[in-house]
């Protein structure tokens, strides 16, 4: 009875963790990640910047985090978890306050490449490592996904207060604003709830584990970094990552500058899309804790897959955009929690962290570059021929990764 109540007490002590870093998505990360785009026009209108030169703060926020990812995947583990997520939200919030003060492109490139490696420190690194500790096994995947929902759920309320906030107070008072309310609201959350299991609760994990292959912590991060299955699998979500830049950076000039959509439908496109993210994360979490992940990112291929072809319907066939909210939006876990969930399914719990810098290094490269090239094919050559070329790396970085995959599962095997 006793060994009843402590394993129902560590229970609710996981799911509440969930909470937390539920929390921690919704609010650090929605304002680091979410809201900026809102920012552009009001930024652009006040000091005369042209829209190509701002967005460039995507592109420099990606590098940084795309450099600094490696090296701080190795502090976990070794450095104490709440220090991490201090320094990392700390990062990004006060960057988010520089914003505020910025007058010139260099300063905003500046705060962006801090704003981002700061956020690869508690979100993209640290919010899978404290899931990892406390879902070694089982329900992990599904517990990622509730996890990065967080980001989902924040986004529908932020939205509407950053857009109140910019059209009265302007630009610099919001970036200031919201920089603070990140701060203040995430500090205690940290210091009080975030933790690793202790002793006795990473026994009762243990015990979890139902198959023996599961409880291999596999190779060392350098010894991956041998394997050539590791490094195909790495190009592969490079070359995925460049579609998936351009898909969520792009969509809304497409529909609103070529197609003409009226704002109704391109705001109810993207409620619609919002609704299926919130659907994706959660699913595509079930999807790997049943699955595993080579069915599971196969699915998010041929998601990914309809999500461009409905692009491409679209000009023809108005409705079909609506393929595109719903598809991309279920797919959104093959960016959220699959490189958190692949880097220790498929390569091994051991040094997980230093495996997922390496895979957010090669993600975050492909991103940089996805939306310049679609803008620069677009320019010469149109939009039709854009979204082809994003099939095209679909298709490719797709077939890489689940080549990885399997090469390398198979050799485990073996």
């Amino acid at each position: 009875m006793e060994q009843t109540i402590s394993n129902s007490s560590i229970d609710r002590k996981k799911y509440f963790i969930i909470f937390v870093c539920m929390f921690i998505q919704a609010i650090p990360f929605g304002i680091a990640q979410n809201i900026q785009p809102l920012f552009i026009p009001y930024v652009v209108e006040k000091f005369n910047f042209s829209l190509a030169s701002f967005s460039l703060i995507f592109t420099f926020g990606a590098v940084a985090a795309a450099i600094f990812s490696p090296f701080l995947g190795k502090l976990f583990g070794k450095v104490n978890i709440k220090l991490l997520f201090i320094i990392g939200t700390a990062l990004s919030s006060l960057a988010f306050v520089g914003f505020g003060f910025a007058k010139t492109l260099p300063e905003f490139y500046l705060y962006s490449g801090i704003q981002q490696v700061g956020c690869v420190l508690f979100s993209g690194l640290g919010v899978p490592y404290v899931i990892n500790n406390w879902f070694p096994n089982k329900g992990r995947g599904k517990a990622l996904g509730i996890a990065f929902s967080g980001g989902s759920i924040g986004n529908i309320f932020l939205q509407q207060l950053t857009s109140q906030s910019l059209a009265t107070k302007g630009p610099s008072a919001s970036y200031i604003m919201f920089g603070l309310l990140s701060l203040i609201v995430s500090l205690p959350v940290i210091l009080f709830f975030i933790r690793l299991p202790k002793e006795v609760e990473e026994s009762k994990n243990e015990t979890e584990a139902v198959n023996p292959l599961v409880e291999d912590e596999g190779l060392s991060a350098a010894e991956v970094r041998k394997s050539k299955y590791f490094w195909i699998f790495v190009v592969g979500y490079a070359i995925m990552a460049i579609a998936i830049s351009a898909l969520s950076t792009q969509y809304a000039t497409y529909f609103t500058g070529e197609l003409h959509f009226s704002p109704t439908l391109v705001g109810t496109l993207g409620s619609v899309f919002a609704a299926c993210c919130l659907i994706g994360n959660i699913g595509g979490g079930v999807l790997f804790d049943r699955f595993a992940t080579f069915k599971t990112m196969f699915i998010a291929m041929l998601l990914q897959i309809i999500a461009i072809l409905a692009m491409l319907l679209a000009e023809y066939i108005p409705m079909a955009a609506f393929l595109f909210s719903i598809g991309y939006g279920l797919n959104v876990y093959s960016y959220m929690s699959a490189p958190a969930f692949m880097a220790s399914d498929v390569f091994g719990k051991k040094e997980a962290s230093v495996k997922l810098g390496i895979i957010s290094l090669a993600f975050a490269v492909g991103f940089a570059a996805g939306s310049s090239l679609f803008g620069m094919i677009v320019d010469r050559s149109g939009f039709t021929a854009a979204w082809i070329t994003l099939l095209g790396c679909t298709i490719v970085g797709y077939s890489l990764l689940l080549t990885g995959i399997k090469g390398y599962k198979n050799k485990s095997l073996s």
